[in-house]
């Protein structure tokens, strides 16, 4: 975390005891930060910051229980504190508890200007292992309008295209990825689906050998394939 373009009003950054907690923060030194942001929150336990730092050290040490704490004692303080809720999403991601997950990734598209990519792509995949389909495919709607670089949206949403047999939607998203990225074997795979359901046998045919000349192992290529041709794949 680097303290620059750190708000002045956060921490008096002139002081030995802040200095030394970011310092050991910094450095890594999780044990000796942890000890360091507890001292500063005893004279001032307000600060929300610190509050988030010492989570991220908790964080850090594998101790997410203890993290979540902090994380919402910064919320308790700044309700619009879009980074808390996202690491306490995380947070809970890691221990399983994938509702109160959802929950804090949710919250943070709500928050006026702090869209994050990163939540709604939490939020698309969260939903979609839970079956909420339309949830998920808004997550990753959003996740594609915020980073279209990336491409990894397409990806998950022709999955739900697929899923409600939407074959056409599912086709231009999985062609804009490998224009982007052509290696892909799962993508070629997918795209092999897509046509299989659109009855348009011979470009499947070409899907599947593709897959598997990328990932000789696919054997679920190689599986339809057979099914397609009645010839075993060698």
């Amino acid at each position: 975390m680097k303290t620059q373009g750190l708000q002045q009003d956060l921490f008096d950054l002139s002081s030995p005891q802040t200095q030394e907690a970011m310092r050991h923060h910094l450095l890594g030194e999780r044990e000796a930060a942890e000890k360091a942001f507890e001292r500063l929150l005893q004279t001032d336990p307000n600060n929300h910051f610190f509050h988030y730092l010492l989570g991220e050290t908790q964080y850090a040490l594998g101790r997410l229980n203890d993290a979540v704490r902090e994380y919402q004692k910064a919320i308790d303080l700044k309700p619009d504190f879009g980074l808390a809720y996202y690491k306490m999403g995380v947070c809970y991601h890691r221990m399983g508890q994938l509702e109160k997950s959802l929950k804090s990734f949710s919250a943070i598209l709500k928050m006026p200007g702090q869209g994050h990519a990163m939540a709604s792509y939490f939020v698309g995949l969260i939903n979609q292992f839970l079956g909420n389909d339309e949830e998920a495919e808004e997550g990753f709607r959003i996740l594609r309008g915020a980073s279209r670089e990336s491409l990894i949206a397409n990806y998950y949403l022709a999955q739900l295209k697929i899923k409600h047999h939407h074959y056409q939607e599912a086709l231009d998203l999985l062609d804009e990825l490998l224009a982007a990225t052509p290696n892909l074997a799962e993508v070629h795979f997918q795209k092999g689906v897509v046509h299989m359901g659109m009855h348009n046998n011979m470009d499947a045919i070409r899907c599947f050998r593709k897959t598997l000349e990328l990932n000789p192992e696919d054997a679920r290529a190689r599986g339809n394939l057979e099914l397609l041709t009645e010839v075993p794949e060698p």
